[in-house]
């Protein structure tokens, strides 16, 4: 039954019993011949509807208050489940409904908690910086990586707008036209010696109106580096072989123009075409030995190859090393003690990095002497490789790995050069786990120093 039947019904009764005790009370009064009202008939007849009464409203009123304070914890988010009288009146009715909403809004909120959850560990674990903005272009969101980015951990919270984060007035124009209604947007700005491409794109709501804009942060330097690689590579090889295929060519000309009849002019012409033929074959090898040692696959190969002995692999390239040694008149120093543990590299592989090194060294003393000594560590055998040649310039030392880089290009290209030896042994000393540098002052001289592994004995 309704309350506003219940509350008719209770009204009706108490009425018509607050109305048979006044006729009671005044029937008994003719009847006794009194007659003086009988106070406690009126008050009886007053009080007892009224307890009645009350005691109904406020039953009424604790339920409504259980409601209230029910409504109240679902608004704090406590969705536990309300327990009243079973009724089936308007209150009975409401508090199954209530308590179907909040089993609904426990839902959503439950499905909002995981979706803010997986949101924040997709974007945690993102490589690329996120950053959203509002409509009117304050920032409203920044993950990890965009703090790591800029540098900003830890301070995202003092940010207003996104200048304040990037420094960039280019890009908050562009993120300013976004919002306006331009579709997307990109920029790649200078973040110290970092390169970030940044891609704005709109946040728009079901009427196609700009409520915002997320804009993506990506660090392309190593790309661009690559790039900028690719490109001197392919410059540096086309001119490396762009120089002999000229000189053969240009002489081959000749010979065929009527130089081939003098005998001394077609000799030292041929000659000529031998060395710079087998200049180009060298050439050609390194670069391919090169792309081997750079591939991962064969990075893997070479850190799985059998174990080798440094003094093997030195008896393998002595002759060749004493020779040109001999020839420059320099002193070949190199204390190698038979007890040396193995190493994992191939004893061929071995055998190139000792030859690179100690060529080069020689190739670049004119006078004094060149030495290998090794030291045993723990982990590590060290090569040292010495020389009192020319010496590099501090300026240019970290270049000298790069491929194509030669310190003294003319002299290089006259001793036979690639400009490719340092950059195979580095590539070699890092396939297997190794280390090197180099340490060189000119006028005194140079040391490359090798750290490679250690094989069990």
């Amino acid at each position: 039954m309704s309350i506003k039947w219940r509350l008719t019904g209770l009204f009706l009764g108490m009425t018509g019993l607050s109305l048979l005790l006044f006729w009671v009370g005044e029937s008994a009064r003719v009847v006794s011949g009194g007659q003086r009202i009988n106070l406690g008939v009126i008050i009886l007849a007053l009080i007892l509807p009224a307890g009645v009464v009350y005691f109904y409203t406020s039953q009424l009123t604790r339920r409504m208050e259980k409601l209230h304070f029910a409504t109240q914890r679902i608004a704090r988010g406590d969705f536990e489940h309300i327990y009243l009288s079973d009724s089936t009146d308007e209150i009975g009715q409401f508090t199954v409904e209530l308590n179907n909403l909040s089993r609904h809004v426990e839902m959503i909120v439950q499905n909002g908690t995981q979706e803010a959850h997986k949101m924040e560990a997709i974007l945690a674990g993102m490589q690329e910086g996120v950053v959203a903005v509002d409509h009117v272009g304050r920032v409203v969101l920044v993950n990890a990586a965009a703090e790591r980015i800029f540098k900003r951990q830890g301070m995202v919270r003092e940010l207003v707008y996104l200048l304040e984060l990037t420094y960039d007035s280019e890009l908050e124009q562009l993120i300013r036209k976004v919002l306006s209604g331009q579709p997307s947007a990109m920029r790649e700005i200078q973040i110290a010696q970092r390169t970030v491409q940044s891609k704005i794109s709109p946040i728009l709501s079901e009427q196609g109106q700009s409520r915002g804009a997320v804009i993506v942060f990506h660090d392309v330097t190593e790309l661009r580096r690559l790039e900028k690689m690719r490109t001197e590579f392919v410059a540096n090889v086309s001119h490396e072989l762009r120089t002999p295929l000229t000189s053969i060519k240009g002489f081959v000309e000749t010979l065929l123009d009527g130089a081939a009849d003098d005998p001394s002019l077609r000799n030292r012409f041929l000659e000529i075409i031998q060395a710079e033929t087998l200049r180009l074959q060298r050439l050609i090898e390194d670069l391919l030995t090169l792309a081997h040692f750079e591939g991962q696959e064969n990075r893997a190969k070479i850190r799985s190859s059998k174990v080798s002995y440094v003094q093997k692999a030195y008896e393998k390239i002595k002759p060749v090393i004493q020779s040109v040694a001999q020839v420059k008149g320099i002193a070949l120093e190199v204390d190698l003690p038979e007890n040396l543990p193995p190493l994992f590299i191939g004893e061929d592989l071995l055998s190139q990095l000792l030859l690179n090194l100690l060529e080069n060294a020689v190739k670049y003393t004119s006078e004094g002497r060149v030495w290998l000594h090794v030291n045993v560590e723990s982990k590590y055998l060290r090569l040292e490789f010495g020389d009192t040649g020319c010496g590099i310039p501090e300026d240019i030392l970290p270049r000298i790995f790069e491929r194509f880089y030669r310190v003294d290009k003319a002299r290089s290209r006259e001793q036979g050069g690639t400009g490719l030896g340092l950059s195979i042994v580095k590539h070699m000393v890092e396939g297997i786990g190794g280390n090197i540098s180099v340490n060189s002052k000119p006028g005194v001289g140079t040391v490359f120093t090798c750290e490679l592994p250690r094989a069990a004995s």
